[in-house]
């Protein structure tokens, strides 16, 4: 059983430096403030390569409920829709080259095996990623 869970939002475009600033300080705002039926909840949130949300939770102690993940439904959907970003297409993916560099695609099978998308990683998968 884990302890941790992590939510990714893949942009359908890339990001420039004002729109990730702008969407790294929501989430310091949002996770410092978030809670689940009063009791905050051990987070942390950050815009990965230009490409995506990620918001991830420590529940050791405190798991977040139903409410609590609305919030962040809610949180993305004015971000996307302010910036004019489809963060919900479950088609668009974060893939890695073999050189290390990421792209943002569109999912098909032949790069299933190297895509993030909040279907199919966890945080420990996100972690080595990010490590190598």
């Amino acid at each position: 059983m884990t302890d941790q869970r992590t939510w990714v939002f893949v942009a359908n475009r890339t990001l420039n430096e004002q729109e990730v600033l702008r969407i790294n300080n929501e989430l310091n705002t949002f996770v410092s403030n978030w809670k689940t039926h009063g009791t905050p909840i051990d987070a942390s949130g950050f815009c990965f390569e230009h490409a995506a949300i990620v918001i991830a939770a420590n529940e050791a102690e405190v798991k977040a409920s139903g409410c609590s993940i609305d919030k962040i439904t809610h949180l993305v959907r004015l971000l996307g829709s302010s910036l004019d970003i489809d963060f919900f297409n479950r088609f668009n993916v974060l893939n890695r080259s073999d050189a290390g560099n990421w792209t943002l695609e569109k999912y098909s099978p032949h790069n299933a095996n190297t895509c993030i998308n909040a279907n199919i990683i966890s945080l420990n998968q996100l972690n080595q990623l990010i490590i190598n």
